[in-house]
């Protein structure tokens, strides 16, 4: 009998490349999708030099573990509008939804993730909500009436400016406190020296993989 054969280093080995290979050293996850209907299991490479203005970060989700612990710090609730700007395929949008967001917003520059999060919305259990995926960068993309904003590195700091420049014209037309929510924050000098934003907490891993800096921008009296 060989019951050596099929210990879990080589099991391991054996599944690379499906998805069960994250799926088994990350149960959690697999949990979550599981219970939500959807596959959110991926990986796509970065693009451009992460000195540009308009690099495009690597797709690796973050764990639904973390995505709970930090939308429950910033209190997401029932009025909230969320949108999570380089959303992959959307994990951090059905959390926040199945969280008891009032509405959730993904938004995706690339095409294929955008039209796999699109799939995981219609055979999603929660697919009767307020949910939408949009396909084009962060930067075109208006904020308008968002209350809690996630980030996970997703661009640049060329981009990061002008979603902040976005997201303060907006809470001028329309007043409102917005919580925003950035996961390995590389570009925080852009919050920081942008006026309207206060920094209210700030984590160091671990339990998580990155830092978190949380904000808050408010309407100006």
């Amino acid at each position: 009998m060989q019951t050596s054969a099929f210990r879990l280093p080589v099991l391991m080995h054996r599944l690379g490349g499906t998805g069960l290979k994250t799926r088994l050293l990350h149960p959690h996850d697999a949990f979550w999708d599981h219970r939500l209907a959807i596959d959110t299991v991926g990986y796509k490479p970065d693009r451009g030099l992460h000195s540009d203005p308009d690099w495009r970060c690597h797709y690796s989700p973050t764990a639904y573990r973390e995505i709970f612990r930090m939308l429950t710090h910033v209190q997401l609730g029932p009025r909230d509008v969320f949108v999570d700007l380089g959303c992959g395929l959307g994990r951090a949008v059905f959390a926040a939804s199945q969280l008891g967001a009032r509405r959730a917003i993904g938004v995706e520059i690339d095409e294929e993730l955008a039209d796999g999060a699109r799939a995981n919305q219609r055979r999603s259990r929660l697919k009767e909500r307020d949910i939408e995926f949009a396909c084009l960068g962060a930067e075109a993309f208006t904020p308008t009436g968002c209350t809690v904003v996630f980030i996970y590195n997703a661009f640049g700091a060329g981009t990061l400016q002008a979603v902040v420049d976005h997201l303060t014209a907006d809470v001028a037309r329309n007043p409102r406190d917005v919580r925003i929510v950035y996961f390995n924050p590389t570009f925080d000098t852009v919050l920081e020296r942008s006026e309207g934003l206060t920094r209210f907490d700030h984590w160091t891993k671990p339990p998580e993989r990155h830092p978190v800096s949380f904000w808050r921008m408010a309407p100006r009296h």
